[in-house]
């Protein structure tokens, strides 16, 4: 069995992001996934075969809870490495861009994550190239059991795209 890890509070964010997209919009996040894979179409059952580790599981038993993958609803899975996720979502968004078929990428990530320069550089060329990309900061406050007080000198994290 994998490690499970629901991200419980977090389903607004895969709400919010399913009610401002379509379905044709690409959904990329951290291992907090299930809200967002239940969301895109998979049933309750193929995530959980997938925790199980079966091969009816939607990464065939081999993701566990963290790496769920459905690409049949545009998503591409959760992440364990903190905020790796988002510049794959800039790939993805490069990629809209450039078939021009006026899909958009969510990237989701932690607040934890806010503060990895991997973010920065993600949201910055995302900028440049004017990318169709949405970041989503999903803030519960804490980044590992650190309040965001502790772990981030600006913690409205929202007037970081400014």
């Amino acid at each position: 069995l994998s490690p499970v890890c629901l991200g419980s509070l977090r389903r607004a964010a895969s709400i919010n992001a399913e009610y401002m997209g379509t379905r044709d919009d690409h959904i990329i996040t951290a291992y907090r996934d299930h809200g967002f894979q239940y969301c895109r179409g998979d049933s309750a059952f193929g995530i959980f075969a997938e925790q199980m580790g079966k091969k009816s599981g939607c990464s065939r038993g081999k993701g566990g809870s963290m790496h769920l993958y459905w690409p049949e609803g545009n998503f591409y899975g959760g992440n364990g490495i903190v905020g790796a996720q988002v510049p794959v979502g800039n790939g993805i968004a490069l990629a809209s861009k450039i078939k021009g078929d006026g899909t958009v990428c969510f990237a989701a990530f932690g607040d934890g994550a806010a503060n990895q320069g991997q973010i920065f550089e993600s949201m910055n060329m995302a900028a440049l190239w004017k990318l169709p990309m949405i970041f989503v900061c999903e803030n519960n406050m804490y980044a590992m059991g650190t309040s965001v007080e502790r772990h981030a000198a600006c913690p409205e994290f929202y007037t970081r795209s400014r």
